[in-house]
């Protein structure tokens, strides 16, 4: 019986005291396993194992260990697989991670609202290699058991996958990913995300001042110690490559299995400008130098590349020019999940793979939608996944008012069908008129968007004032009402409707569904604040017996 061994692992290492009869012990962590030499009969691999001793400073190189390779499913077959190890309890187990070399390569990122489950299995088809689920809260993952379900959703297919959560408390961290720990293959933790929502929360990127370097070590250790999987970290550049450097070396020692940057620093929060926002290339060349300084430095554990992705030459140019082990997407996959379809083995069936050029992104919306079908996620996700992947099909056939105010991802689908349509007959005209109002309609959504956000924000700065959960106002009055609730609270007397809509709508805007304008007219609906007001603006939804609630 083969048992299989990975970056982060926990073993124990013996071997004989001179000519005694007696063995020494070590036990430790592997932080990395470097191809050696491989046998002429294919039967065997040599591998030089890094192996940091617990409680000690030293690495140790067991280059003399002969692992013997088990052939396995292709996404594992670059996995060393090795002879039951005694735990430190004397039981024999076997670790669930199925990572290897290849997983790397090509990277979904985690995103808030994007990277979901069906949206995960799309890029996979396409060639992604690793995905990441979006950023879930340790607080409420560990223990909140609905808020466990609603963002945890995987399948068998979903492999190899990352659990990426936001953290500041090493207990707290460590019971959130006890539940997931046989469900994936890495837990990952956020050092990366720069919103105002995280310095709020005191998490992301705010975790990387010198101040709270014990507390993130500390959180690293503690999880690579006492799981089964490797822990991964997410980081954004620090203000010099020597920083950056030393906190790569400081996570690594710590237990890191593996470190993906994100090319860009820190955002300022006022106004959003500086070097950390998202308008600029990434800084891929102090990537490059902290990896080559790590290499130098004998750290050998994976270094992942994230920034500047739009196109699957930016790919490989950027995978040549880092040396990263791999490159991670987020951008670039919103607009084309197909970004990675080129890195697939060309023995490869399957559906809508050219042999050159892009793939058609009107098929790429109809297997998302498919996927929709049998993996239901928020329809805001959806109508997002379609307005990135279709946005120039939607402005072209002028549709995009329509996906906007889709009610549920089967009026996406019939959108994305009638463009199929219009694409085949090539007899579409424009609408001048039309033109117009979907280019309304996309301004007014961006507004609503940048509203919500401010809401958000000061809504998590009141809770935490209050000594709240960050997420106290937010959960409550957030689900925009129905066009039935609407004409019923019409009927009532007007002080009576607006008590109940307090009740179970109070992020929404009461006097847009139930004010009067203006005289001159103007104003948002029957919002006289307009563009001022703090507010939701959302239409109300129309329910339909066929459409999950989840949708809603």
């Amino acid at each position: 019986e083969l048992y299989m061994v990975n970056v982060g692992d926990k073993l124990n290492i013996f071997w004989p005291d001179g000519d005694s009869q007696s063995c020494q012990k070590l036990v430790g962590k592997v932080i990395d396993i470097v191809n050696s030499k491989k046998e002429k009969k294919d039967s065997n691999i040599k591998y030089k194992i890094y192996f940091k001793a617990i409680n000690e400073t030293r690495i140790v190189k067991l280059s003399k260990v002969k692992w013997e390779l088990r052939r396995k499913r292709s996404h594992e077959s670059n996995a060393p697989t090795v002879s039951p190890t005694a735990t430190e309890n004397g039981s024999k187990r076997q670790k669930t991670s199925t990572l290897s070399a290849e997983s790397y390569k090509r990277i979904l990122a985690p995103m808030v609202g994007a990277s979901e489950l069906a949206f995960r299995l799309l890029c996979r088809r396409y060639g992604a290699t690793l995905a990441y689920t979006p950023m879930m809260s340790s607080d409420r993952f560990a223990v909140d058991p609905l808020y466990r379900e609603q963002e945890f959703q995987t399948v068998p297919e979903d492999r190899p996958l990352v659990a990426h959560f936001s953290a500041n408390d090493p207990d707290v961290f460590l019971a959130a990913a006890k539940h997931v720990e046989h469900t994936c293959d890495a837990i990952d933790l956020n050092l990366g995300c720069p919103q105002r929502v995280a310095h709020s929360g005191h998490f992301g990127s705010f975790l990387l001042d010198p101040e709270d370097r014990p507390l993130v070590l500390k959180m690293v250790n503690t999880l690579s110690t006492n799981l089964s999987i490797p822990l991964f970290v997410k980081i954004r550049l620090l203000n010099s490559v020597d920083e950056t450097t030393e906190l790569c070396q400081q996570l690594i020692t710590a237990g890191a299995a593996l470190i993906a940057i994100h090319g860009r620093y820190r955002v300022n929060l006022v106004g959003r400008t500086g070097p950390g926002a998202r308008d600029g290339a990434a800084h891929l060349d102090e990537v490059k130098e902290v990896i080559q300084r790590l290499r130098e430095q004998g750290f050998k554990v994976p270094i992942i590349a994230n920034g500047n992705v739009r196109t699957w030459e930016d790919v490989v140019e950027n995978a040549q020019f880092t040396d990263a082990s791999g490159i991670m997407s987020a951008e670039g996959l919103l607009d084309n999940p197909a970004l990675f379809h080129q890195g697939i083995d060309s023995s490869a069936k399957i559906r809508n793979k050219p042999e050159k050029g892009e793939v058609d992104k009107l098929v790429l919306a109809q297997e998302y939608l498919d996927l929709v079908e049998k993996h239901p996620t928020k329809l805001k996700t959806v109508i997002f996944h379609i307005r990135r992947m279709c946005k120039d099909e939607l402005t072209e056939y002028q549709l995009m008012e329509e996906c906007l105010n889709a009610p549920s991802p089967a009026a996406l689908q019939e959108i994305v069908t009638q463009m199929v349509q219009m694409k085949q007959s090539g007899t579409f005209q424009q609408d001048p008129n039309k033109a117009k109002r979907a280019k309304d309609a996309l301004e007014r959504k961006k507004r609503e968007e940048g509203k919500r956000r401010d809401f958000e924000d000061r809504m998590k700065r009141k809770a935490k004032r209050e000594g709240r959960p960050l997420d106290f106002y937010l959960s409550q009055g957030a689900a925009p009402p129905t066009k039935e609730i609407i004409e019923r609270l019409k009927k009532l007397p007007s002080e009576e409707a607006f008590q109940e809509w307090k009740i179970h709508y109070s992020q929404h805007c009461f006097a847009f569904h139930f004010g009067t304008k203006k005289s001159d007219g103007s104003g948002i609906g029957g919002c006289e604040r307009d563009r001022t007001c703090s507010f939701l603006h959302a239409e109300f939804v129309v329910t339909s017996a066929e459409e999950p609630e989840v949708y809603g």
